[in-house]
């Protein structure tokens, strides 16, 4: 049996193709990966958004507001359909996911206030560690809730 999709080769000494073998690679692994992906053109997304718009729209907090909820939207779509890759997009998967970003949102500021506010840390490392911990939440919560 050979290898097929999701797959690497590793050779044997001195780079001979004797002894080669396929290494699968476990598909939770690649839907980690799309995950990123996905959270990258998110956030291109929202920044092309800003500059694009910014000329037509005067208020900051509407356009930032607007931005915002088009990224969003293409997260959802995109995280859905590419990452999770459910069969039927349904209103109960959009109103979980709303609810989870609204939970990503009061858990980051929560965290935020008691390292920096609380505990006197740095903002920039502060803000790095808590959306590691807010990437990890939004994923599991995605895949075992949202997108059941």
């Amino acid at each position: 049996m050979g290898c097929k999709q999701a797959q690497s080769y590793e050779r044997g000494g001195a780079g001979s193709l004797k002894g080669k073998r396929c290494i699968r690679m476990k598909p939770a692994f690649y839907k980690i990966i799309r995950f990123g992906i996905v959270g990258v053109a998110s956030t291109a997304f929202y920044f092309g958004l800003l500059v694009t718009l910014k000329p037509l729209i005067g208020s900051v907090i509407v356009l930032t507001a607007l931005c915002y909820v088009l990224a969003m939207g293409f997260n959802f779509l995109a995280q859905a359909l590419f990452t999770f890759q459910t069969e039927k997009l349904t209103r109960r998967q959009l109103k979980r996911y709303t609810i989870m970003q609204g939970a990503a949102l009061v858990a980051n500021s929560l965290m935020m206030a008691v390292l920096v506010d609380g505990l006197s840390l740095s903002l920039v490392p502060s803000q790095l560690g808590v959306t590691a911990v807010v990437t990890i939440f939004t994923y599991m919560t995605s895949k075992n809730w949202v997108y059941v």
